[in-house]
Parts: structure tokens; sequence; C-alpha cells
């Protein structure tokens, strides 16, 4: 440990010694983590992280983007932001090493990209998804400590999700516990990949309710703590350990117990550092082991408010997992005093929280201790989603609003039927389409009714409060949950609201349109005469509705920007600024532009005939070159632009310059772009003849010649000169020709001399004499220039 700070800190002070370079970004972020991690200074961590990521960005620093970026996204900016803040950079520093075959980063980031999406609690579906394509991965390039990484996360996930035979246990037909343990243990290198199956275990453990385990894997994990540069995996351990803690207090011997307590300070209190530095992110974590805390203590009216801010934390931010884990601590709380109808009310909403993250298995779990809840029907709230199930919708009117937006992939006709569709089916008087921009939300479209006619206009406009209520689509877009108002009209949540206060609406519904996890836009819809207006069946058409459009509005989006890509390619095959032909590993050009036909002297005829082949162009002395390029294409998928020659169609050659590149998906055909260097080698032709007769004139002129430099000292002399002096070439080459000028001459020359080189004269003329080497002086007429 200490040796690498003392390392990165080398690197650092390098850096600021001589300057930057590729490396110093990585150095940074290194630091970073030592600021943050060792010394508990988050804020000088984050400076030192966003240091070195602007290198790369603002400097071209490039040849450590992967690392820079997943060291910044995933472990410095979690101390400062929220969790998800930095998953762009994680996923932007995967692609970079992606790009250019970096496995380690691409196994590294994948493992990042899981460990995140968990942290945030996305859907647990889509983190499984990403799991085995890491794993895939990681097993097809053997890889076997990103391996060890995923797996505990492939095992919490699964038996989370019910998929295991014991829930809380990672056992089933394809994984075992015991073997994977004695595995880790047996290699000293897997520290990392053991802390993060311990972490894992602890957590799965805890919510089956296995306490002892779950403290058994928190003692096993403790002395691993150190390979841990994340907070994120940090921030787990010290919640569920802390809870373990909390939870064996009841039944413990007084000494055990203190043991607990005291352990369980010592966690509270590194959450509550990590709070100060960034509430979005620990301040749920921190309030929840401090209503436990507080439950030991017997100070219930301090445990209360502290699960009630859990719980408002973790939905405020968007952790939707540790809101039902608050949840159903609150209710264990409330049960223990007696008080059944405020425990079962927390248990609905731990319930549904833990639905809402995908743990099947801890909802089955829930109903079988309390079978009750499964029966129940949830009551509406004033921002609850009111649901129907589709299999109780008519038929017919699924597969008219699937197919309505579906089939469209131009984008006005797209919004145009969406707004349509939203507001027949939703019995809304107005809607409005809202999508992100940036960093802010515009409306890009407003349906209204008048009598049986929906009219639908794009629009280009800021969210403000004059045309919506602003507050009901910040939380929409903050928590990606929908909002549905019933009747707007009595008191809720949004009551304060500008614009529901004057224009009197009755039926407010808000929905997220989400595709991949990723928010899409927002559809607004209200009904300013009616109270209950979205029943749970058109709520259910929407749903539909909502989910299909979000994808076509991807797919939109994806398609435009393929039709932007290929008519910016299109101009640059063109514009003919040099030659593009589209090849395949037959020999064949299936196409090429007319900078390319120019340049073999083929015509559009020949290549439209199979004429013109890339392998019969290539003369025989290029074909090793050539199959070394194709070597390169298929292991990394381009090859580096590298010289050769074509043959043209008269049989006479061109030099060219060439790089290639295969199509995403396949390795069989690609791209070619090509140079043409004839007028370089003519000009490197005729550089090299100037410099070989200006050589012979130097070496053979009947006067003395020298180069010197900005201090006198002539780094090429000719034969006459070196014979005039009496000195070699390289001992003039150390000697100022202050050295060899009499010291009355000195003075005079080196002051035209300095002119010569401040620009003030462009030449000077002298006549001075020489101080040869055996100490005789020598006339000379000194002519000096500006080269």
């Amino acid at each position: 440990s200490n040796l690498h700070v003392l390392v990165v800190s080398r690197a650092v002070n390098l850096s600021l010694e001589r300057g930057n370079c590729d490396g110093s970004c990585l150095a940074y972020e290194r630091l970073a983590v030592v600021a943050g991690a060792r010394y508990g200074d988050y804020k000088a961590a984050f400076r030192l992280g966003r240091l070195g990521y602007e290198l790369v960005e603002r400097r071209g620093l490039k040849r450590f983007q992967a690392g820079t970026y997943m060291i910044f996204g995933h472990v410095v900016m979690p101390w400062t932001g929220h969790v998800k803040s930095g998953r762009e950079l994680v996923r932007r520093g995967f692609e970079a090493a992606h790009r250019i075959g970096d496995v380690i980063y691409v196994g590294q980031g994948r493992a990042n990209l899981i460990r995140n999406m968990l942290a945030a609690g996305d859907p647990l579906a889509e983190a499984q998804r990403e799991v085995e394509n890491g794993l895939e991965f990681a097993r097809k390039v053997r890889f076997g400590f990103v391996t060890g990484l995923i797996t505990p996360q492939l095992g919490l996930i699964r038996t989370l999700r019910g998929l295991t035979p014991t829930f809380g246990c990672f056992d089933d037909g394809q994984f075992d516990e015991r073997e994977f343990e004695r595995h880790l243990s047996a290699d000293a290198s897997s520290a990392r990949p053991e802390s993060y199956y311990w972490t894992r275990k602890l957590q799965a453990r805890f919510l089956a309710g296995d306490v002892r385990t779950a403290l058994i894997a928190a003692l096993r994990e403790q002395p691993l703590l150190w390979t841990s540069m994340s907070p994120l995996e940090a921030a787990d351990y010290h919640l569920y350990a802390a809870l373990s803690r909390a939870a064996a207090c009841g039944p413990a011997a007084a000494d055990e117990r203190q043991q607990h307590v005291e352990a369980l300070a010592a966690h509270h209190e590194q959450l509550r550092v990590w709070a100060e530095n960034c509430p979005e992110n620990f301040e749920d974590r921190v309030a929840l082991v401090g209503a436990e805390i507080a439950r030991i203590d017997g100070r219930e009216l301090d445990a209360e408010r502290l699960y009630e801010q859990a719980i408002r934390s973790a939905r405020t931010n968007g952790f939707v997992h540790n809101e039902a884990l608050a949840n159903e601590l609150a209710a264990r709380f409330y049960a223990a005093r007696d008080f059944e109808t405020i425990s079962h009310a927390y248990l609905r909403n731990a319930r549904y929280g833990y639905l809402r993250w995908g743990a099947d298995g801890k909802v089955r779990q829930i109903d079988q201790l309390y079978p009750h809840l499964r029966a129940e029907q949830p009551v509406p709230g004033p921002t609850t989603t009111i649901g129907a199930s589709v299999d109780h919708l008519d038929l017919a009117t699924v597969i008219k609003v699937s197919q309505a937006v579906s089939g469209e992939i131009v984008l006005e006709q797209l919004i145009d039927t969406l707004m349509r569709t939203a507001v027949e089916h939703a019995g809304a008087e107005r809607g409005l389409l809202i999508r992100p921009r940036g960093d802010e939300l515009r409306i890009e479209a407003e349906a209204t009714t008048s009598g049986d006619t929906v009219i639908v206009r794009l629009r280009e406009a800021s969210v403000a409060a004059a045309a919506l209520p602003e507050s009901i689509v910040q939380y929409v877009v903050r928590t990606q949950e929908s909002v549905v108002l019933d009747d707007a009209s009595v008191q809720h949540p949004f009551s304060a609201d500008t614009y529901l206060r004057q224009h009197h609406a009755r039926s407010v519904l808000c929905l997220p349109l989400i595709n991949q996890a990723k928010l899409i836009g927002v559809l607004y819809l209200e009904n300013n005469l009616t109270p209950h207006v979205f029943t749970p069946t058109r709520m259910a058409v929407l749903k539909l509705l909502a989910s299909q459009a979000a994808i076509s509005l991807e797919n939109t989006r994806l398609y435009g920007d393929l039709e932007e890509r290929e008519a910016k390619i299109r101009r640059l095959v063109d514009a003919n600024i040099m030659g593009i032909f589209i090849w395949n590993l037959e020999g064949e050009i299936t196409e090429a532009n007319e900078a390319f036909l120019d340049m073999v002297e083929y015509g559009r005829e020949d290549l439209v005939s199979g004429r013109v082949r890339w392998t019969d162009l290539t003369p025989a002395e290029w074909r090793d070159r050539n199959e070394r390029a194709v070597a390169e294409l298929m292991a990394t998928g381009t090859v580096q632009p590298f010289e050769k020659e074509y043959f043209r169609k008269d049989g006479s050659r061109v030099p060219v310059l060439v790089g290639a590149a295969t199509f995403e998906g396949r390795r069989d055909e690609g791209v070619a772009f090509v140079l043409d260097l004839t007028e370089r080698k003519r000009t490197q032709e005729a550089l090299g003849r100037s410099e070989r007769q200006f050589r012979a004139l130097f070496e053979e002129a009947a006067v003395g010649i020298a180069l010197v430099d900005s201090a006198g000292r002539p780094f090429e002399s000719n034969r006459k000169l070196q014979q005039m002096l009496g000195y070699s070439a390289d001992e003039l080459r150390s000697m100022p020709f202050t050295a060899f000028t009499h010291p009355d001459d000195a003075e005079a020359d080196w002051t035209l001399f300095t002119d010569l080189v401040s620009g003030k004269r462009d030449h000077y003329h002298i006549e001075k004499r020489y101080l040869r080497k055996d100490g005789a002086f020598v006339w000379g007429d000194l002519t000096v220039y500006i080269v």
C-alpha cells in the first residue's frame, strides 16, 4: 500500500516538474483515490480526478483514456456526486477500451458498470443481462480475475430474483458456494474478487434473514476492505454489516452485545463521513443505521424520524432497493411495538419497492411471512400509479396501440401518432410530449381536443410553470415513476404547484418514457372537467403505449443519427478529397469514388464489370505487406496507414498511403482510404537532389563555409574552413565563433551577429582576424546570412 502511494506520488511530481504526458492522466486519478480512500479528503480527490479527466478531454492525452474515465466515474465521482453521475464515464471508458482492444479495461469496465447498476438500484433483470454479457466476455478471453469479480454479482441477482433453490443462497445447479470459497482462499491474487464475494454474500444473507451467516460474511470481508477502491462496494459492506450487528443485538449476551454496539457505531461513523460529502449516495444509509441504533438505545422518537428520513432520502435519490429495505426495517420496528396498522403500511411499501426492483425472491419471502399482504388490494393514493393487467384489455386495443407507434420511423410522424393515440385512449383534453435536450427539458409537441378532433402541434419550448405542473414533471424525471392525480382539486403532494392552482386541472397523469433504464421523454396528460379519468384499464393501455413509444423514439433517434452519419460519409466520398473504396476479402472492390478510380486510371464501367480488384492492383513485392495488413484487420478491425504501390490500368505504378477498417459486426468487408503520394514522392526526390547539390557545393567549395546555431556554434563546417582554422568538425561544434576570433574583432562580430539573430538585419559583412588552433592569426572576409 505504501509503495503504491509512493509510486503514484512520484508520477504526479514528475508531471508537475516536467509537464503532463498521457500517463499523467492516470497518475492524477490514482492520487485522487489515495486522497479519498486513504486520507478522506474527498474534495481534493474530486479536483485531482477532474484534472486527469480534463487532460484527456481538452489536451487529447488519450493513451490511458479508458482507465482515466473508469477511475474518475466509478471511484472518485461517487464520493461527491450521485452514483449515476459517473455511469456515462464508465461506459465511455469501456467503449474506449473496446476500441483499442484493451482486454483488461474492457473486463474491468463491465464489472464496474454492473456494480454501478446494483448500487443505483437499477432493475435486477437489466443488471442480470449486463452480468451475463460480462461473464460471456470474461470466459471467452479467459480472464479469470474478471470472472471472479462478476460471478458473485450474478449470484446475488439470481437469488434476489428467486432463481436459486434457497433464497439468500447462491447455490444452484451451476454454482457451489463452498467450492467458490475454496478457490478464492487458495489463490492469493483473488483478494479483490474474494472481497466482492463476501460483501454480496453478506447482503444476500441479511436480506434472507440469516443474520448469523451474514455476520460471518462480514467478518471474512473486513480484512479484505483494503482491496476496494470504490466507495460503492465499501458502502454496501458498512450498511449490511451494521444492520446485521443491529439485528444480532437482541438475542446476544451482554459481552457480545457490547461488541455489536461498538462495531455498529464504527460502521455508522464511516457512513456519516461519506454522507457529509455526498448526501445523495449515503444519507439514506446513514439514516437507516442511525434508526437501528436509536431502536437499540430505546430512543423511539429518534428511530421513527430516522426511518422516515432514510425512506425519504432513498426515494428522492431513486434508490428503490434502499427505500424498500428501510420500509421493511421500519415495519419490524412498529410491529415490535404492536402498531400493527402502521407496520402493515410500511410492509406494503417494502413489498412494492422490492417488486419494482425486480427482487421476486424477496417478495415471495414477504408473502410467505405475511400472507395477508398478497390478498390485499392496494388503495391508490393521490400519486400512485393505478394499474390493470394487460391480460384484461381488449386484444384489438392492445394490437392497435402497439402498431400505432411501432411502425413509424420518421420523427414528426411518430410524435403525431403518439400524441393522437395517447389523448384518444386516455380520455385527456390536452397532452404534452417533453424530451431532455442536454441538461434542459423541452416541450416538443402539444395535443389538444376540439370536439371529436385531436389537433397536434409540434413545438420547441422550454418547460415552464405556465405550460404544465413543473413540480410533477421534475418528480417524474428524477424518480422515473408515474404520477396520477385522480382529483387534483383535493389535497395532494403537489397542491402547491402554480399551474395546478391557476388552471384547476381535475385529472392529471404524467408518465416516464423509459428504454433500457434510460429516460427518453415524459408524456403529460390532463383533463380539466372530470376527476378519475385515468382508470386502471386506460392506465394499462397508456403504460403499453409509453413502453412502445420509448422504444420507437429511441429507434427514430438512432435512425436519424444513422441517416446523418451516412450523409456525412457520402459527402466525404463524393468530395473526392481522397480515394475511398469498399473491399471484401475475396479481393473485390464493390464500390469506389472517382478520386480512387482516377488514381488507378480505371473507369466506372471497369468497376461495375468487376475488373478492378485490389489483389490484382497490388505488385508482387507488396503482397507480404498486404497479408500483414489483412492479419491486423482480422485481429483489431483496423489497420494503420502504410505506404505501398498500386498498378494503374496502363501498367505503370502509383505510390499510395493506405489505411483500412472493417465494418462493424463483420470482418470480411470494409472500407479503405487511399492518398496519392505521387506529388509527395516527386517533391521528396527534388528535395533529395537539392540536398545532394547543396552538399556537393558545401563540401567542395573553395571558401570556408559553416552553419551556426543561435549561440554562434558551427554545427556544420566544410573542409576548407577546417583547414583554414586547424580544427576538426567535432572541435568546432563545441566552440562559439568568438573562441576562434581575434579578441579585438570578437565584440564587433558578436554585436552584428545578435542583431542578425534578433531580426534587426538580414545579413552582415566584415573583415576580421581568425585565431587558428596553433595560435596564428588569419585575415578573412566574412559574410553571414540568416538561413
